[in-house]
């Protein structure tokens, strides 16, 4: 009773995940974009109020694509979503302990984020991360048995070499040939992946793809860098909110081998009854990483501290 009307001829793809939807919804947009009318819902706008405003501006006869942000905060919050907009393609980027301090339990994420796989268009295109172990664990008991079943991922790491004066990725593409693409994190060859994968299925060539591709730029507040005065490099990710994404944003900080390495962090929120476990570890990541570790006092801080003395005592 929810769907929007009038969506015979517009492909819509949905993405839902614990971490990364933002990156994959842009990465996904500059690329289909290199070929077709696309849209995607803007920032963070990813509740049924934000995207029925978005969709009042935005579909109209030229619409080809539109590239949906599904957020999730309850059970039947993505489920809800697709009954408004059923996916043509279901793209799922990873699975976390995100919303743990609501949701109370992983099964419960897990079966929230998985809604927008059972509740795809009959036919539809699954796009799942096979990278993500709690993916990969869990997707056959949610995809139908007519839906086409894709995977992305960044197991093929030998094609891709970081450039730390470009602040990005030198890469070889599979059927699209050698590409530079302009993001800090690991996960951003998985993203271009699942972007290849779903341009193919949409008929663009290789070389709409390689210009797509060299159309991506760093959304903000995401590993985003920030050249300063004196040769200073900030990289803002203010926004992470994850451990996936904590874990990426320590691993870009051991790239610059040369440089000095100053970490600021209030750590994550949300996390439940993980917290401790998950602060712990970012404190020993930190240890062997940076220089300097700032931290914004609050309520898991001090686990991060205790990870951080604990890998000292270590070593």
């Amino acid at each position: 009773k929810y769907r929007v009307k009038g969506l015979d001829k517009l492909k819509v793809i949905g993405i839902a995940g614990s971490y990364g939807k933002t990156t994959m919804k842009q990465v996904l947009l500059e690329v289909l974009g290199a070929k077709f009318n696309v849209a995607a819902t803007p920032e963070s706008v990813n509740t049924p109020v934000g995207i029925a405003r978005w969709v009042l501006k935005k579909f109209d006869g030229n619409l080809e694509i539109a590239i949906i942000e599904m957020g999730e905060h309850y059970q039947g919050d993505i489920k809800y979503l697709c009954d408004m907009l059923s996916p043509d393609i279901a793209v799922m980027t990873g699975i976390n302990e995100a919303h743990l301090e609501r949701m109370k339990k992983m099964e419960i994420i897990t079966d929230t984020i998985f809604e927008i796989v059972s509740n795809a268009k009959p036919g539809a295109e699954v796009v799942l991360n096979g990278d993500d172990k709690n993916i990969t664990n869990n997707y056959k008991k949610y995809v139908w048995p007519d839906h086409k079943l894709l995977f992305f991922g960044t197991k093929n790491k030998s094609n891709f070499q970081f450039n730390t004066e470009k602040l990005g990725w030198d890469a070889e593409v599979e059927g699209v040939g050698k590409v530079f693409i302009n993001l800090l994190g690991e996960y951003a060859l998985g993203d271009v992946s699942a972007a290849v994968i779903i341009a193919k299925s949409l008929g663009m060539n290789s070389e709409e793809i390689k210009k797509g591709i060299l159309n991506i730029q760093p959304v903000t507040h995401r590993l985003q860098p920030i050249r300063s005065a004196g040769n200073v490099l900030v990289i803002d990710d203010s926004y992470n909110g994850n451990p996936q994404g904590a874990a990426e944003a320590i691993r870009v900080l051991l790239r610059f081998g040369n440089r000095r390495k100053v970490y600021i962090t209030p750590g994550l929120v949300e996390m439940g009854k993980a917290a401790p476990d998950i602060h712990r570890k970012i404190g020993k990541q930190l240890a062997s990483v940076a220089d300097v570790v700032i931290l914004i006092k609050n309520s898991v801080t001090p686990y991060i501290e205790s990870g951080i003395k604990n890998q000292e005592s270590r070593t």
